[in-house]
């Protein structure tokens, strides 16, 4: 299976604090999309961010979660591409035949009112999050 058939979402980025890293993007000409969500579960905060180009999901880490951690740690800041996809089980079972490892099994996300989400690491280090579209 390749990416073919899934839809582009986001770029997800990790920082510390979304209002300090939205000031140079809104200059760029992005707007917030919708309000702030929290996601306990995956212990962040996080806030959509549009303007024509690729839609940013900036997170935060909430209080004592290790999410973001490595990526934080080491300077990464964009560190995953999302998709959406019709059937997240078909969409897993073809990441893991290209040798991709599933990080995160589906699990409801505050961010897309309940629907599931999924995390795979791909062997090149690319980190895809795949979003269930029902």
């Amino acid at each position: 299976m390749s990416l073919e058939g899934l839809e582009f979402h986001h770029i997800g980025w990790a920082c510390t604090s979304i209002e300090r890293e939205a000031a140079p993007l809104k200059e760029l000409g992005y707007q917030s999309e919708g309000g702030p969500f929290l996601d306990e579960t995956q212990g962040v905060r996080g806030q959509f961010y549009v303007n024509g180009g690729p839609r940013l999901e900036l997170l935060e880490p909430l209080e004592g979660s290790g999410t973001l951690a490595p990526w934080l740690s080491s300077g990464v800041k964009m560190y995953h591409l999302a998709y959406v996809t019709d059937d997240i089980d078909a969409s897993l079972d073809g990441l893991r035949a290209q040798r991709g490892r599933v990080t995160v099994q589906p699990i409801a996300a505050q961010a897309f009112g309940g629907r599931l989400i999924a995390f795979v690491m791909m062997p090149n280090m690319t980190l895809i999050e795949l979003i269930n579209r029902n």
